[in-house]
């Protein structure tokens, strides 16, 4: 059974929508952590192991689901999935890199690294919801009518 493009759009947008309000939380207590706050540490420590957690899943699910849609929807599919690849690949190092640091040993140095990826997460996703997810582009109908085809 596939699914709709615009059933794909939708799912993936929620996701996408869920990660913002996670990494927002997130960044929200990087001042508190940065000034070694324990408790901050802690906590926002927590929230980005569970966040990276749902970020991969968000990553495998957009390869089941959109990465096939994407390779044949149109002349710059390929071009998209490649991009797709590419940036998922470094996402998954970012990842693990950000999971084995060590928030506690450098409070500041964690959070300007925890910054970092919030900035390139929430930019990578508004370009994908844009490139990717658009209704332009991630359409039900096989052919597009311009008004000017007439």
């Amino acid at each position: 059974m596939s699914l709709e493009h615009s059933k794909i759009r939708r799912i993936i947008l929620v996701e996408h929508e869920g990660l913002r309000i996670g990494m927002r939380g997130i960044e929200s207590k990087l001042e508190l952590v940065a000034s070694g706050d324990v408790a901050a540490i802690k906590d926002t420590h927590h929230a980005l192991q569970s966040l990276l957690e749902s970020f991969i899943r968000h990553i495998e699910h957009e390869e089941r689901i959109l990465r096939p849609v994407l390779q044949t929807i149109d002349a710059w599919g390929p071009a998209r999935v490649a991009s797709m690849d590419e940036e998922h690949t470094t996402q998954r190092k970012q990842v693990t890199r950000l999971a084995q640091m060590d928030a506690v040993s450098d409070p500041a140095k964690w959070a300007r690294e925890v910054r970092t990826f919030a900035t390139e997460l929430l930019a990578d996703m508004a370009d994908e919801e844009k490139t990717c997810l658009s209704p332009d582009v991630l359409r039900d109908d096989i052919i597009a009518v311009g008004p000017d085809s007439e």
